[in-house]
């Protein structure tokens, strides 16, 4: 379909207008910037989606099941919605690390290593676990001043 922008037409004169402006703006775009003010950092949250809930690991039992992993100390077990706020997540996208067993592979780059500014109330000591990446989900909020 043509159409004629220079016959005095109500609506196409409107048209017309409305495909320049898009087009333009098309050609002259420029990135939108977030309100989120550069000295003001924001809160990263892991939200626990599973619904039988998940567990933190210990990065030599990363690669285990939870029930595998004897000793205490060297997993948390966490339940559906709960909330974690975390100072760093890597998300091991360029990880090479795998674990087999069987004909059972685990790959790094499932899991997220987590770092916590506080310590995770099961274990005191350790800041950074590993989480699988299907069990919870990134969230980030901006705090209000």
């Amino acid at each position: 379909m043509v159409i004629d922008c220079n016959k005095s037409y109500p609506k196409r004169l409107i048209l017309c207008l409305g495909v320049l402006c898009g087009a333009a703006a098309a050609v002259i775009s420029q990135p939108v910037y977030s309100q989120q003010s550069n000295n003001v950092p924001a809160l990263r949250i892991l939200r626990v989606t599973s619904t039988g809930g998940t567990t933190f690991k210990l990065k030599d039992n990363w690669f285990l099941q939870s029930s595998e992993i004897k000793e205490n100390n060297k997993k948390c077990a966490v339940r559906a919605g709960d909330k974690f706020f975390v100072a760093s997540i890597n998300d091991n996208r360029n990880s090479n690390t795998q674990y087999r067993e069987g004909n059972s592979l685990k790959s790094l780059t499932d899991y997220y290593t987590v770092t916590f500014d506080k310590t995770l109330a099961c274990n005191q000591q350790n800041q950074t676990w590993y989480i699988f990446k299907k069990h919870v989900q990134q969230l980030q909020a901006v705090p209000m001043r």
